[in-house]
Order: C-alpha cells, then structure tokens, then sequence
C-alpha cells in the first residue's frame, strides 16, 4: 500500500506540474495577447498522439497583419499546412508613420550598438520540428497577392535544408543549406542554387540559374557564385527604345553587404560573359555582341568596364561591322547619368575603311565637351556599291576628322544630349575618278547648253584633289566639296575647279536607306511609326 501510494503522489505531482506550468503559460500568452493587441481564432482543434491540429487558425492584429492557416499540424517532429495566408496591411496615418521611423532608427541604433547572441541559433534550431511542409504560402500587402510559395524545410543536427518554389506559371526555385557556425557565431550557406524562368516585365523565355554559397553574420552579408551562372532570353522589351532579341551569357558576382542595409556601405564585383546578344536600339539593328563585362560597386559608385566588347554590326542605314570596345563608366548612384566616360579603343570598319574614336575621356557632369571622330581608308567605290545611284560611279581613297562636341539640351521637360559637328575635314590621300552620267543629267544638259560642258567633264572627272567641310546639328548635315581635276575629252583636259553644296537631314536620308535595303520587320515598323508621326505633326 504505501509502495503504490507513492506511486500515486508521483504521478499527481507530475500532473500538478503539467497543470501549474500550463496555467502559467496560459495566462503569460492571455497578457502577451493583451499587450501588443493579438487576436486568436480558431476552428477544430484536436489534440492526438500525432500532435496539435487545426482546421484553421488565425492569428492578427488589426489594421496591421493577419496570419490564417488552414488545416494545420503541429508536433515535435513536423508541422505542415495547406495554406499559410498574410494579410499586411501598412497604416498609413501620419502617426503610424512616425512610429515606424522612430522604431526603426531606435532599433538600428540598438543594432549598432550591441551584437546580437547569435548562440541562441543553435536553440532554435534544436527545438524546430524535423519537417515542415507548407503546400500554399502567400503573402499579401493590402490585398493584393505579392508571393505565393511552396515551402520545404528540412533539419539535420545543425543545419536546415530550405528549400522555396513559386506557385505559378513563372517558375522560381530557391534551394539552400544553411549551417550554424558556433565558432565564427554565423550562418553558412552550402549548396545555393536560384532558379527562374520569366515571362513578363517585357521578357519572353528568360532563364536565370545562380549557384552560390555565403554566409550571414549579425552584421554581415556575404554571398559569391559557387560556380558560373547563366543567363539566357528570347526576347526583352526593355523599354520603348530598347528590344533585345535571342541572348546567353554567363556572370560570376561576389556581393557583401552591411546589416541592417546601408547602400553607402554595399559592394559587390561581377563578371558578365556575353556569349550571344541581338538587339534593337530605336531603329538600329544590333547584331552579335560578344566579350566581357565588369562590374564594381562600391562607396556608393559604379564602375562598368569592358577589356573588350565586340558587336559584329550596327546597322543604321550605314553598316559599322567589327566593332571593338575597351573602356569605363564611373558613376555615383546619386547621378547615374553624371559620370565619366574613358575609352582606350573605340573603333568600327566601314566602307574597307576604318572609323575610331581618339583615346579620350568625357565627364558627362561637365557638358559641353569635344572628342574628335577620325576616319581612315574610306574607299568610294565601296560607299558607291553599297548604296547604288543611277549613273554614278568613282573611285578614291578618304580620310578625315569629325570634332563633335557633346552637350546637354532640355526637350520635353526631360534632359537629352545633343551631338553637334563644327568645320569637319575630308580630304583624298591620292587622286581619284568620278562618273555620272544618266538620262535626266543627259536631258538636263540638252535642255540648257550653258551646263552642256559640265554634264560632260563629269563623265569621266578625273580629280587630284578632293576635300570636303562637313557641319551637323539639329539632325541637318551640310556638306561643301571642293573638287579640282580634268576631263582629258572635254576642251583639252582643261583644269577645272568644282564647288559643290549639298545639305540633307540625316534621321529621314538614313531611314531612306534602311527602307530600300533588306532590314527586319521590327525596324520597318519603327520607321513607318516614325514617319507616320512626323507626318501627322
């Protein structure tokens, strides 16, 4: 008797406990809800060897965030639900804004001033069930939809296996381990792996895999690409001006960043490989771009370099192929359009000739400024036989100079740069021929007999000498020739001293040109709207 008596005193004392130690918590949970203004409902709740089951639970604060699950359950070794739902609804009061602020900039001075017990990790890890699935999590900012995830997660001694998908049609996949590092007090991350696939914000087919490893500190981020990721896309309206067409790359980055997050404190290094890249820029055809690019942030600034960019062809009415680019932008984010422009190389073949632009460099923070655009090697012939006129035929060599200011103009209330030519040279480096010669100059010449003998010298025009001044702006380029030669047929080869004017808009003549070529169906349109609405002005 006295054996199993006190065997009963055990067990009521164990229950006594139980009891004592779940009032206790009752009432701390009934005065945490009291305090901070938390609401719990619930529906259908039983409790089984299998642990804690809810059809629905919600907990809320109102005019603030709500969380309701659905067909919920939880025990030692998994909690799993249906459905996660949250409802945050930001108060936008005056008062509640102020609040905000001052928490924040209390709790980030706290964060400044104390290091957090990041030991604690390993407690929380210890007591998360083994397995918790989430089927539907979705989270909403005052009702509208932002994410709707599918969540796995996963524990193993110290570490968790995260593992997040999207639940709809533009597939995202974020996988990760993440591992307790008590002696560095941080937290791991092994086997990284982000995964996309878009098709909105103006991209068609775009794939994006990132493997990556880091890790997490109290006031630390770090993450670095374990292994090359990738990039590829169909199509990208970027904006109106810009379409890029089929594209792949692949970039490397190395990212550390300040917690909480300060921009003036970011930096990051990547490598982007252009492997293949089309695109359109208003009606210009770009067609194969390859080469590296670098990118670094740091102390608020930008820099994006090239060792070397090269496009196979831009074609604007004039095709520039083989183009090479080596060169820098350095930038602060404040004024991104602000920085300064250097480039070692910048150069183009056209015509069998070469066009380049002088090592130089540009501060866009301090417009006007000039560079000078040299051409090398021009051949006539060639300008003659890509772009054909009834009649006209030549042959020569050209170089010249272009000096080009840059400066900055206001249109449309926004801030445009403007490219303006003064005094351009051209001149022959050797002597040369001119022919032309069609019906309506024949008929020309026949209707008015005072330009009879220049219709003929310019049959067969022999020049020594060919110079050129070339003027731009306002989209109008004015060309003044002088052509000094003979005609050996015409008046005994007397020397002849021809001065010729010619002025033309540059947008409408290049736009000519493309029309009467073979182009894309994208810039056609773009020309045809172009005109269309010059036309309607």
């Amino acid at each position: 008797m006295v054996r199993l008596k006190k065997r009963y005193w055990i067990v009521l004392s164990i229950l006594f406990f139980l009891i004592l130690f779940c009032l206790f918590g009752w009432h701390y949970w009934q005065t945490f809800k009291q305090k901070n203004g938390i609401i719990v409902d619930w529906h259908g709740a039983s409790v089984g060897f299998k642990g804690l089951t809810f059809d629905e639970l919600t907990v809320s604060k109102p005019s603030q965030v709500s969380i309701t699950a659905k067909n919920l359950s939880i025990s030692l070794s998994q909690l799993t639900a249906n459905n996660l739902d949250i409802y945050w609804q930001p108060n936008e009061s005056e008062i509640a804004l102020e609040t905000i602020e001052n928490t924040v900039d209390t709790t980030t001075e706290t964060l400044n001033q104390s290091d957090p017990d990041l030991s604690l990790i390993s407690t929380i890890i210890y007591w998360l069930p083994k397995t918790i699935h989430i089927d539907t999590l979705r989270l909403y900012e005052q009702n509208k939809a932002r994410l709707d995830l599918k969540v796995d997660i996963s524990k193993q001694q110290e570490a968790i296996q995260l593992n997040l998908s999207t639940n709809t049609q533009e597939i995202t996949q974020l996988s990760a381990t993440l591992l307790f590092n008590q002696q560095a007090l941080r937290i791991d991350i092994q086997n990284g792996l982000f995964k996309t696939s878009l098709n909105q914000f103006g991209l068609q087919n775009s794939n994006l895999v990132l493997p990556f490893t880091g890790w997490l500190s109290s006031h630390q981020l770090e993450l670095i690409t374990s292994d090359k990721a990738s990039i590829s896309l169909e199509k990208a309206n970027l904006s109106d001006d810009l379409i890029l067409g089929s594209s792949n790359g692949d970039f490397n980055i190395q990212l550390k960043s300040n917690i909480p997050f300060d921009s003036n404190q970011l930096s990051a290094i990547a490598t982007l490989t252009i492997n293949k890249l089309n695109g359109i820029y208003k009606t210009s055809e770009i067609k194969s771009v390859t080469g590296d690019i670098n990118i670094i942030i740091k102390d608020n600034q930008f820099t994006i370099s090239t060792p070397v960019l090269n496009i196979q062809e831009v074609n604007m009415g004039i095709a520039f192929e083989k183009i090479k680019l080596v060169g820098s932008y350095l930038a602060s984010f404040k004024a991104p359009n602000k920085g300064t422009v250097t480039w070692k190389k910048a150069q183009a073949n056209i015509f069998s000739g070469l066009v380049f632009i002088e090592e130089n460099k540009l501060n866009l923070a301090k417009l006007p400024q000039q560079f000078n655009l040299r051409l090398k090697q021009i051949q006539l012939k060639d300008i003659f036989k890509q772009y054909p006129s009834e009649g006209l035929a030549g042959d020569g060599v050209i170089d010249g100079i272009l000096p080009i200011t840059l400066s900055e103009i206001k249109k449309k209330g926004e801030t445009a740069l403007k490219f303006v030519i003064k005094n351009g040279k051209l001149v022959t480096i050797n002597e040369g021929y001119l022919q032309f010669e069609n019906s309506a100059l024949k008929s020309y010449g026949q209707n008015n007999p005072n330009m009879k003998i220049l219709t003929d010298i310019i049959k067969n025009f022999h020049y020594t000498k060919l110079q050129g001044a070339v003027d731009y702006a306002n989209d109008i380029a004015k060309l003044k020739l002088n052509i000094q030669g003979s005609n050996l047929d015409v008046e005994n080869g007397k020397a002849v001293n021809l001065n010729i004017n010619l002025e033309e808009n540059m947008t409408k003549l290049l736009m000519s040109l493309q029309l009467s070529d073979q182009i894309s169906e994208p810039i056609r349109k773009r020309i045809e709207a172009y005109l269309k609405n010059k036309s309607s002005k």
